[in-house]
């Protein structure tokens, strides 16, 4: 099964994303895969295919995690796009990650080292994906994201680590949660 370590949204930050979405599809021009508004979460790590057996180590492993960093808050206060606003191939909302989600991924990083998981290349950063742009890069995003990003901000209250199963179809992707453990560390 194909499986991530996520933090999910929850309901008023969703349907904030939600509109910020909209807003967005109607100023650009470009055909994007937009996250559905109950799928939105922050990715702490993507797991790919693993055996679904594997699943019950893990989480002996997230809940030893889970005891060792507290819950914090997520600033979701920017817009942005990966590689680069002008030449976006994803578009999220995020913020500056602070110490704790840092640990949390850090902390999730070893347990899964001890798997056999390689390390994880890409810096961690704290984001919510909005679309996948699924054509040549949109001259009109780098100005819909910065006119957008005004009174975004809000507040993500992270409390637990969710492992999701990610179930491809052809109308996307449907999430199950396989398990949740609460951040109880200090």
């Amino acid at each position: 099964m194909r499986a991530f370590f996520c933090i999910p949204s929850d309901e008023e930050l969703s349907r904030r994303l939600s509109a910020v979405s909209a807003d967005l599809r109607a100023r650009m021009t470009a055909r994007v895969s937009w996250v559905a508004e109950g799928n939105f979460h922050v990715t702490v790590r993507f797991l790919g295919e693993i055996e679904p057996m594997l699943a019950v180590e893990l989480e002996r492993m997230a809940r030893r995690i889970a005891g060792e960093v507290p819950p914090f808050d997520l600033v979701i206060d920017r817009l942005g796009a990966f590689p680069t606003p002008e030449r976006a191939r994803v578009i999220w909302a995020g913020g500056k990650a602070p110490s704790e989600f840092t640990k949390l991924v850090s902390k999730v990083n070893q347990g899964l080292a001890e798997f056999g998981f390689p390390p994880d290349r890409k810096e961690a950063i704290a984001h919510i994906t909005l679309g996948r742009v699924k054509e040549r890069p949109d001259p009109r995003v780098p100005q819909a994201l910065s006119e957008l990003e005004q009174g975004l901000d809000s507040i993500l209250h992270v409390d637990r680590l969710v492992l999701m199963e990610s179930v491809l179809t052809p109308r996307g992707a449907v999430y199950n949660p396989l398990f949740s453990v609460s951040l109880t560390g200090g």
